[in-house]
């Protein structure tokens, strides 16, 4: 029940917890460790049981407060040792050549998945052998303590089940120590280790008393990327007597590790991470030069990006952007089922231009799309990358102009894109003939053609039926899509007339208008929702409603108004597919529950909203370019360009509307599948459909015998491994490094992109979700980027400042459909701003002004 660190066999983590079990594995693995032992938490069990048994403890797990916790902690520093655990303890004391001991908890519990009792357990450090026994009692009553019984209780961790191991380890008399990283916290990358260190003992940068130097260093290139030498005030010592004293540095603004033991210290941290097989934390310290291993932990909270995106070290990396952050405006992954049929169908619309292969140009796995930069500009080069994607959104260009992806270029074109150009001229001239008869024939008899085929295709989605093999109903996905490409392509002559109007007036000071010529868009279904929804809510009927149970009552039994009634309908018939995360085929639709189309429409604000005098907005643009065309003698040229812009350019959205349309019938047919399924006993919840891939699906319509829950289960390996990551980033590269941009703040001004005009001040409202708070009247919508579901919030919303999302996102595009200043690409704003602080939103420039923070914004509003 005492192990010695060098014992043969490593006793389970449930004896010796995690740092026993560390020290114990880095020892026989020849690490320098320094020598000790453990004692078991069998070992202490006498100590637990006698505690466990009293009124005190049992007092303590009823009512878990600091008085009651403090008087179980008092019993258990009173514990001594019985003659055999004396004995034990003296015969081990004796095997190791110091008379100092540090003395630490090792808890099982503190390795539980999901828990952190980081700072919760005791340790001692410099304690001499006479006081070996109290100090131990010391450590095991840090278990009892009310912190970690409180935290315990909030995590349904069983307070019953309290145990701890306690290690008894050689003290090193450290001249500098710290802390080490195998990867580098704060940016993921795979081949950086960042160390902290500090003079004297390693408590100092634990406990937070003292800034310590930081070094990184690139495990490939062999190099110290950084060092910051920070003044290090205080240290803290060991005494002669025992114990630890703090004292001033007289050298704090010295380097605390020469260039060569940042060397060393790196590779013995690179080490244990090979060992273990995984990023790891630990912790060091140098005594007369030597080096030397005190703890080592896995590291939890890092991005475990996918193998099978990795490359290895020194390789040329791959640059990846998540493409449904910045194109759809949401970070969390799609689903199993919802990943595959969006990535096949964007692989056949753009005919292979963009390969989901995992090697292609735009690889698609485990719930993420990627768009690899490296590869696609080996394929379309370096300027049509640029120009593609650094006028999408202002935070790609921040980060891409600082990195040089010319060494790391692919030496052949990636899987799938190696006829990329032949590809590209097919799509052109399906496309061509839309293009030319929008500009040179009747454009409007074009619209009225490409409405009429995506009536047919929508009607043809309808038919789908869940007996066909779901196979072949996935594919009709991309076979409905296809029809429409060609005559769409009329809205690029909407693109082309926008840019013969911007030639038109190039050097005048009316850009805003031109911008503001894109407000209410005919062709656009997103904002035709936006208003179709704003017009229900402001029934007086509605307004009545009290409750989410009430409304969908009355409109199961239909008690509303013939009027009402009508547009209801028509929302059921076109917009009831949509929902949050639409484009995912597994996302709750509003058709499946009314109460999602009630929370839309009860946080509509129609009395005051920006909505109502967008067309008022336009109008003014259009009469103030009108003018200046005039007094150039281009007043017929600009008037027709702009009705050719004005009828077709809201048609980019409407390819959009038809995917998620077509994806809401075959979410119904999963839905009735699964229902079956579950009634057999084949899948335990309807919504586990999803997590199966297409072949899947089929496979068990032909054959009852097969396994989908195994099916299932493996799917779902690759999500499981990062389902603990919030925030996603939105460029990462193959060796795990995540890029954030640089927010430029000037003289007080924000700056980013602007993407709809106006200038507006107002308070701010920072949501993460469309509906966990109500966005009241004249306030700021601020957000880390927004997808179609956000569109009622829109309605309410004085101005709009978004972390990501360009002009050609939803955000930046219902913004500018509905007149609302909008500014974007200010990665960090959520956190810098709060609610109720009073900003200034120039959608004209790109600029937000923090005016007031706080409730003096609050007053000055008021």
């Amino acid at each position: 029940m005492l192990y010695q660190f060098n014992e043969k066999q490593v006793p389970e983590l449930s004896q010796i917890g995690g740092k026993a079990k560390a020290l114990m594995e880095t020892t026989r693995a020849g690490f320098p460790v320094p020598e000790g032992f453990v004692l078991s938490v069998d070992f202490l069990k006498p100590w637990l049981d006698e505690v466990k048994n009293s009124e005190a403890f049992k007092t303590s797990i009823t009512q878990t407060n600091k008085a009651n916790c403090d008087l179980v902690k008092d019993l258990a520093q009173n514990m001594r040792f019985s003659p055999q655990q004396k004995l034990a303890v003296e015969s081990a004391l004796t095997n190791i050549q110091t008379n100092t001991f540090a003395v630490r908890s090792s808890s099982p519990e503190e390795d539980l998945e999901g828990t952190s009792f980081a700072g919760m357990y005791e340790t001692y450090l410099g304690v001499k052998t006479d006081n070996i026994e109290s100090t131990v009692a010391l450590a095991f009553s840090s278990c009892f303590d009310y912190r970690v019984m409180e935290y315990k209780k909030q995590n349904n961790l069983d307070l019953n089940g309290t145990s701890i191991a306690i290690v008894i380890q050689k003290q090193i008399a450290s001249e500098t120590s710290g802390v080490g990283f195998s990867l580098n916290p704060l940016n993921n990358c795979y081949d950086e280790v960042v160390i902290n260190s500090s003079f004297g003992l390693g408590e100092a940068i634990v406990s937070g008393i003292v800034t310590p130097d930081m070094y990184i260093y690139d495990v490939v290139e062999k190099t110290i990327l950084e060092k910051k030498i920070n003044s290090k005030e205080i240290a803290l010592w060991l005494k002669p007597d025992g114990g630890i004293v703090e004292r001033e540095n007289q050298n704090k603004e010295a380097p605390s590790l020469t260039d060569s033991q940042v060397v060393e210290l790196s590779d013995l941290i690179k080490k244990c991470e090979e060992y273990y097989g995984k990023p790891m934390d630990t912790e060091w310290a140098f005594e007369g030069g030597k080096l030397y291993l005190l703890q080592s932990r896995p590291i939890t909270t890092y991005l475990q990006f996918f193998e099978e995106l990795l490359t290895k070290p020194g390789e040329k990396k791959r640059f990846y952007m998540d493409v449904m952050m910045m194109t759809q405006g949401f970070s969390e992954p799609m689903s199993v089922l919802g990943l595959q049929l969006w990535s096949k169908m964007i692989d056949d619309v753009k005919g292979g231009m963009m390969s989901c292969h995992i090697k292609g140009s735009a690889p698609a796995i485990h719930g993420r799309h990627y768009m690899s930069f490296t590869d696609l500009q080996k394929v379309v080069g370096k300027k049509n990358v640029e120009k593609l994607f650094y006028n999408y959104d202002g935070n790609i260009k921040n980060i891409f102009e600082k990195i040089d992806l010319d060494p790391h270029l692919p030496d052949t074109v990636p899987v799938g894109c190696e006829k990329v150009k032949s590809r590209m001229f097919k799509m052109t001239m399906k496309m061509l003939p839309g293009v030319i008869r929008g500009l040179f024939l009747d454009h409007n008899k074009v619209i009225d053609e490409y409405n009429a085929l995506a009536d047919q295709v929508l009607l043809e989605a309808k038919q789908l039926k869940k007996e066909d093999d779901f196979a072949y109903n996935a594919s009709q996905v991309s076979e409905l899509l296809l029809k429409i490409v060609g005559p769409v392509s009329v809205m690029l002559a909407g693109m082309l007339s926008q840019n013969s109007i911007k030639k038109m007036f190039k050097g005048e000071d009316i850009e805003k208008e031109i911008i503001a010529l894109s407000m209410d868009l005919s062709g656009n279904p997103t904002s035709a929702m936006g208003h179709l929804l704003f017009k229900i809510a402001g029934y007086d009927e509605f307004q009545q409603i009290q409750s989410r149970d009430e409304f969908i009552k009355k409109c199961e039994s239909r008690q509303f108004s013939q009027a009402f009634l009508k547009d209801y309908d028509m929302f059921m018939d076109k917009y009831a597919v949509r929902g949050m995360k639409e484009i995912d085929v597994a996302s709750m639709r509003v058709n499946e529950d009314l109460g999602i189309l009630y929370d839309k429409l009860e946080h509509i604000n129609t009395s005051d909203s920006q909505i109502t005098s967008v067309k008022e907005k336009r109008q003014k643009a259009y009469d103030k370019l009108y003018k200046a065309a005039q007094a150039k003698g281009k007043a017929k040229k600009f008037a027709k360009a702009s009705a050719m812009y004005q009828a077709t350019f809201g048609y980019r959205e409407h390819p959009k509307y038809i995917i998620v349309y077509i994806f809401g019938m075959l979410h119904k047919l999963c839905l009735e599948l699964a229902q079956e399924w579950v009634q057999q006993g084949r899948l335990d919840e309807e919504y586990h459909v999803f997590d199966l891939r297409v072949e899947e699906i089929s496979m068990a319509q032909k054959d009852v015998n097969f396994d989908l829950r195994t099916a299932r289960e493996k799917n779902l390996e690759g999500y499981r491994r990062v389902e603990h990551i919030s925030d996603w980033p939105l460029v990462i590269d193959s060796r795990g490094k995540i890029y954030k941009p640089t927010m430029e703040i000037k003289d007080g001004d924000i700056i980013g992109d602007p993407i709809a005009p106006g200038k507006i001040v107002g308070r701010a409202k920072v949501l993460r979700s469309p509906y966990e708070k109500v966005l009241e009247p004249g306030e700021i919508l601020i957000a880390r980027a927004t997808e179609p579901s956000w569109t009622p919030i829109f309605i309410n919303a004085a101005g709009v400042i978004m972390e990501i999302g360009g002009p050609l996102q939803h955000g930046g595009i219902i913004a500018r459909e509905y007149g609302i200043p909008c500014v974007s690409g200010l990665v960090g704003i959520m956190d810098m701003v709060q609610d109720g602080d009073l900003l200034e939103v120039d959608g004209y420039n790109g600029i937000v002004k923090i005016l007031e923070s706080g409730s003096s914004a609050e007053e000055a509003v008021n």
